[in-house]
């Protein structure tokens, strides 16, 4: 009798080089294919999706507009909360790269 839980079979239908290409990846970094996409899952679970084509693109225009208007307003600094004070051409520059 085997010992521990049997996993669940799951199958995936990927592009053949995105998956060899993967496979390379996660073998420099010392993991098999399963091991990677476990690490990933497991990570997702944890922090969220957390990946740069992930960014929704309305919450990005929702961003540049109000980077526009502080613009608009003669203001070239702005402070996101943190105290520091960050460019606006800056951060909007930062959210025309995330599209």
């Amino acid at each position: 009798m085997p010992i521990g839980n049997p996993k669940k079979f799951k199958g995936f239908r990927f592009n053949s080089q995105l998956y060899e290409d993967f496979k390379i990846i996660a073998k420099k970094n010392g993991y098999n294919v399963t091991e990677a996409f476990e690490k990933f899952m497991t990570s997702s679970i944890e922090n969220g999706l957390s990946f740069l084509s992930a960014v929704k693109t309305e919450n990005v225009e929702s961003e540049a507009r109000v980077m526009l208007a502080w613009l608009k307003e003669g203001g070239y600094w702005v402070s996101l909360g943190g105290g520091e004070q960050t460019s606006t051409m800056g951060r909007l520059f930062a959210a025309f790269t995330k599209c």
